[in-house]
């Protein structure tokens, strides 16, 4: 039996092509450590599909 592969896709790549899927992660597997964490940080957390609540941890909001 073949070994399948699932890919797991975030907001940012669900609508990508398996080719652009593909481009993407040879670029990023090209990358030194300093140019993957710039990639990284480039990205909105906001749009990446996490649906939970904002924690505020100042005491602005307190009494």
């Amino acid at each position: 039996m073949a070994e399948q592969t699932k890919v797991l896709r975030s907001e940012h790549t669900k609508d990508m092509s398996p080719e652009e899927l593909a481009e993407l992660q040879e670029k990023v597997g090209q990358m030194s450590e300093e140019e993957l964490k710039a990639f990284r940080n480039s990205m909105n957390p906001d749009d990446m599909g996490f649906f939970g609540e904002e924690s505020v941890d100042d005491d602005s909001t307190k009494d």
